[in-house]
C-alpha cells in the first residue's frame, strides 16, 4: 500500500513540476518582446501619425485654396465622393495598414 501512495506521489510532484513550466513559458509568450513586436507597434503608430499629418496637410491645402479651413471644409463635405477621396480611403488605408504591421508583426 505504501509503494502506492509513493508512486502517486511522485506522479503529483512531476506534475506540478511540469505545470510550472508551463505556466513560466506561457508568462514569457505572452510578455510579447522581440524585434519584430517592436517593429509592428512602431509601425503602426508610424501609421497613425500619417493619417494625422494627411490630415492636417489638406486642412492646410484647403485653407490656402479657399481662404479659411471653414470654407474649405464646407465645400468638400458638401461633395460627399470627394471627402471620401480626399479623406476618407487615405486614412482608412494607413490605419488598416498600421494594423496589419501589427498583426502580422506581433505574431497573431
Amino acid at each position: 500500500m505504501t509503494s502506492d501512495s509513493d508512486d502517486l506521489e511522485q506522479q503529483l510532484r512531476e506534475n506540478l513540476k511540469l505545470r510550472s513550466e508551463l505556466a513560466a513559458k506561457v508568462a514569457k509568450a505572452k510578455q510579447g518582446g522581440g524585434f519584430a513586436y517592436r517593429l509592428g507597434w512602431v509601425l503602426y503608430w508610424a501609421c497613425l501619425a500619417l493619417a494625422g499629418s494627411w490630415v492636417l496637410f489638406l486642412a492646410g491645402w484647403m485653407a490656402m485654396v479657399s481662404g479659411t479651413v471653414t470654407e474649405g471644409v464646407t465645400q468638400i463635405i458638401r461633395e460627399p465622393l470627394s471627402f471620401l477621396i480626399l479623406f476618407g480611403i487615405p486614412v482608412l488605408a494607413l490605419y488598416g495598414l498600421g494594423r496589419a504591421f501589427r498583426y502580422v508583426l506581433s505574431g497573431g
